[in-house]
């Protein structure tokens, strides 16, 4: 893992972020590795997409929050489970 991106594994950071591209309609693939799976986050201007890449269709979720705290693709939960991220990026 690079060290320049170790602020982006800090959830609140993430959270904030993915809030300021929603208002903006700026529209980045926020992409992170869990378990070996890697998934997509990507902040929409009315909503937020979340797919596990390659592997499933995307899920799209009313808020930030509502996407953390849900059970998402092989049951991971980013409120739970952002500690375990292997790997994030911008895309």
């Amino acid at each position: 893992m690079d060290k320049d991106r170790l602020y982006e594994y800090d959830i609140q950071f993430a959270k904030q972020k993915l809030k300021e591209y929603s208002k903006s309609g700026v529209e980045p693939e926020l992409c992170i590795k869990i378990n070996g799976n890697e998934y997509m986050i990507i902040p929409l201007k009315d909503k937020i997409s979340f797919q596990q890449v390659g592997k499933t269709n995307e899920f799209y979720y009313n808020s930030i929050e509502e996407l953390f705290s849900a059970k998402l693709v092989n049951g991971i939960i980013l409120n739970n489970d952002w500690e375990k991220i292997e790997d994030i990026y911008y895309y």
